[in-house]
């Protein structure tokens, strides 16, 4: 009889790489659901921390089975390295929103003037009940604002109100947020558009305000983005604000660049023209060079037969 020496296989490092593939189903699998209605937010908010904090414990457990290969000589190290580089593919995004969670304030109500917020009409009516509150910030909220988005300010601008408004209601629509109610200046003492928009990857719903107000030489734009659920934004609402104020921008420049360019654009000759003229020209020169070339020699021609005829005159008188 012959002694065999069996080998055991670090279960961790079996199961962890069986968890590591289900949590990154789970994330991927919450995010198509909310996206496509079939969650509510609150539901995929927990879903999304359960999968983030399942990948964590797998990436222990996988260090736990290695401890026990190392120590103990049982197999199972591809099953281990396995399980923490899915876990790692699963957990870069979120990693990514832990740091602006990190350094970026808990904000979720971000206006270009905070001291004077504005407020809804349409979308307070048609947030959810569970939604966070519409409230006046308070001054330790305006001055996290204010140090962390310092460029989020009222756009002010030399042009009549409704000319910017016709402007900023363009630019929500190429922005393709889902406009809830859009009165014009010319109809109120205010122009309001009030949309909503969503996230890029997991299409939380957000809620935005903006009024244009002035007259007929000067106007000012402010916005109001806030977020419907959530103790964080992630800076989403001031980056909507700042994209907004981009694309109008972006709206007058190209207006000035061709207004200018009519205005200082002169007709173009017609080019078949010139190009006529150029070659009658040309032509009329050639004609005179062939008749001045011709002309002497004919004369040469005549004065040498008058010489021959002399001779022969000579000749004969002799």
């Amino acid at each position: 009889m012959t002694a065999r020496y069996v080998q055991k296989e670090a279960q961790e490092c079996t199961w962890s790489r069986r968890l590591a593939l289900f949590f990154v189903q789970l994330l991927i699998l919450t995010v198509l659901l909310h996206r496509l209605g079939g969650v509510s937010t609150p539901v995929a908010m927990n879903l999304l921390a359960v999968g983030v904090v399942g990948l964590v414990a797998v990436i222990v457990l996988a260090f736990a089975g290695l401890g026990r290969i190392w120590f103990g000589g049982q197999l199972g190290a591809s099953e281990a390295v396995a399980g923490i580089l899915v876990a790692l593919v699963g957990l870069a995004l979120p990693t990514w929103y832990i740091s602006q969670f990190a350094t970026l304030p808990a904000l979720t109500d971000v206006d270009t003037s905070p001291r004077a917020p504005t407020t809804f009409r349409r979308l307070a009516s048609l947030r959810p009940a569970d939604a966070n509150r519409l409230e006046v910030p308070d001054e330790v909220t305006i001055e996290r604002q204010e140090v962390a988005y310092p460029d989020i300010r009222t756009m002010e601008l030399e042009r009549s109100a409704t000319e910017v408004f016709d402007l900023v209601l363009e630019a929500v629509r190429r922005l393709e947020w889902n406009i809830e109610m859009s009165e014009a200046p010319r109809d109120a003492p205010a122009g309001r558009i009030e949309a909503t928009d969503r996230t890029m990857i997991m299409g939380f719903t957000d809620d935005v305000v903006v009024t244009v107000t002035g007259d007929d030489t000067h106007a000012l734009v402010n916005v109001r983005s806030v977020s419907r659920y959530g103790l964080h934004d992630l800076g989403a609402n001031a980056t909507r604000i700042r994209t907004l104020f981009a694309e109008v921008k972006t709206a007058l420049e190209k207006g000035e660049k061709t207004g200018l360019e009519h205005a200082a654009k002169p007709k173009p000759e017609p080019k078949k023209a010139v190009k006529t003229t150029v070659k009658k020209k040309t032509k009329k020169k050639r004609r005179r060079r062939v008749r001045t070339r011709s002309a002497p020699k004919k004369a040469v021609k005549t004065t040498v037969k008058k010489k021959r005829r002399r001779r022969v005159r000579t000749r004969s008188a002799r």
